[in-house]
């Protein structure tokens, strides 16, 4: 018949072949022995997969700066915007200290609203993981972590205001602005204890000892 695709039906030796080894490999096989397909995930020894799991696959393989690994780049009392600015930040997308200082940006003045001096003598690493020269609880440099990436956070957003929007800015602003937007982040989503507004501002490292 015109326009029918006429096929060889007898198979070659080597097709033959791979049947036969097909059909003997299903024989072995009972119904009882048929599972539905499930996912797996292979980089797990369980084969479940979970975020945190995936997170650490990811810090393993991304924080790492020439030896030296990053102890941790996450920090849930910040939104996650500030937490992406410090990702590049680390992987040298943004400037960091050392431009901040050549663009005459004293961090100090901002740190000395928590009595605390010399603090932009840490190197970028300590920054990144919450040290600083005062004795902290571990709750304590989680919430001064999140107020190194606050303070960086928001000093390059005005900056690039200033740039590019020609909106103007100074340090007193800036200031005011770190205070109440690390209040409003960390207060919020801290739950070990309520932090106060009016001890945030003139005391707020009695949350961090």
């Amino acid at each position: 018949m015109a326009g029918t695709l006429e096929l060889d039906q007898t198979p070659s030796r080597r097709v033959n072949g791979e049947l036969q080894d097909l059909i003997s490999r299903l024989n072995g096989y009972s119904k009882q022995d048929i599972r539905a397909d499930s996912w797996h995930w292979k980089l797990s020894s369980n084969g479940l997969f979970t975020t945190k799991n995936l997170t650490r696959l990811i810090d393993d393989a991304i924080l790492q700066d020439g030896k030296t690994r990053h102890q941790t780049l996450r920090n849930n009392l910040v939104p996650l915007k500030v937490e992406v600015f410090m990702w590049r930040v680390l992987n040298r997308r943004i400037p960091a200290r050392t431009e901040l200082d050549k663009r005459g940006i004293d961090l100090d003045s901002v740190y000395k609203w928590w009595n605390l001096g010399g603090v932009s003598n840490l190197s970028l690493n300590e920054a990144f993981q919450g040290k600083c020269n005062h004795a902290l609880s571990l709750s304590g440099s989680l919430i001064w972590q999140a107020l190194e990436w606050t303070c960086r956070y928001l000093i390059w957003r005005n900056q690039n205001h200033k740039v590019f929007s020609s909106k103007c800015w100074n340090g007193s602003t800036t200031l005011m602005e770190i205070q109440l937007k690390s209040f409003e982040w960390i207060a919020s989503r801290y739950k070990k204890e309520k932090i106060e507004w009016l001890e945030w501002l003139s005391n707020p490292i009695k949350y961090c000892i």
